[in-house]
């Protein structure tokens, strides 16, 4: 990769953010395909997430990620975001367009996408969570098809992440326990339960209703072996990692930015490499 005056820049800002894997991912795809462009990792703090984009708009860059815990709170600043952000509310990718800055949300087709991808009934879905990630994860869904059944502590943001479903097609999604969630065949995990800096040995459900039949993603992919799909996989079903859907949402951010998708294998073997050299 040469960078020069003319390389179009882009980056995601969060906190943290020194962990993420999407330079790498995102960079790989870049020199895979020959574009002029290089990304790279801004740590913002939640009170400079509005200021964030006002830098973009400056400085011209081209392309932004939005991750945690910026997604609601960048939106604001926008000129503009599509119908699919402000439906769910969060931002996580900042596309240029006629001169303004535009907010998208490639969560939820992402997750769809890797879920696809792996082969997985998504006639009935559980989604544990209800926040800016769950609601996109729904949201999407929804879209192709699927009877969504959600799982969360707070009464408030379960119903708010319900109606967000039901908005997309009515009596498509509904709020349930904990306990019902081996009845859909496909569970997502949106919660940082798992997470290696939070609580890495933390279910966020009973893994005891899992079966062959059972699909289950993880969003978290820090570690890449989560508590959960290790116990999943032991019970028979079938495991979809938190970076098949990372690397499925990027591709996503890419065809916004550059009108086309990257191979999102070629950008998995990239992170995968990293994460190698990282803990190897």
């Amino acid at each position: 990769m040469t960078v020069t005056a003319h390389t179009s820049i882009a980056a995601v800002i969060g906190n943290p953010v020194r962990h993420s894997l999407s330079p790498v991912i995102h960079n790989a795809a870049f020199v895979a395909n020959g574009d002029d462009w290089v990304y790279g990792a801004f740590e913002v703090q939640a009170k400079h997430a509005a200021a964030a984009i006002d830098a973009m708009r400056i400085l011209g860059v081209a392309g932004l990620s939005i991750t945690m815990p910026h997604k609601e709170m960048v939106m604001a600043a926008l000129d503009g975001v599509s119908a699919d952000a402000a439906l769910v509310r969060a931002v996580n990718t900042v596309v240029r367009s006629e001169g303004k800055l535009i907010g998208h949300n490639t969560d939820g087709i992402g997750c769809v996408d890797a879920l696809t991808n792996a082969g997985a009934d998504l006639s009935s879905v559980a989604v544990i969570g209800a926040g800016a990630t769950a609601r996109a994860v729904i949201a999407a869904l929804v879209k192709v098809g699927a009877q969504v059944s959600v799982v969360n502590r707070s009464p408030a943001r379960l119903a708010d992440a319900v109606a967000v479903g039901n908005m997309v097609r009515v009596k498509s999604t509904i709020a349930v326990e904990q306990e019902a969630v081996g009845e859909c065949a496909t569970i997502i995990n949106t919660t940082p339960l798992g997470m290696a800096a939070i609580a890495p040995e933390a279910l966020p459900f009973d893994v005891q209703v899992l079966s062959a039949r059972h699909t289950v993603l993880d969003a978290v992919y820090h570690p890449l072996e989560t508590a959960l799909l290790c116990a999943a996989r032991a019970r028979g079903a079938k495991v979809v990692d938190g970076l098949d859907m990372l690397c499925a949402q990027a591709a996503r951010q890419q065809e916004l930015w550059l009108n086309r998708r990257p191979d999102v294998a070629l950008m998995r073997r990239a992170a995968l490499a990293e994460l190698a050299k990282l803990h190897g």
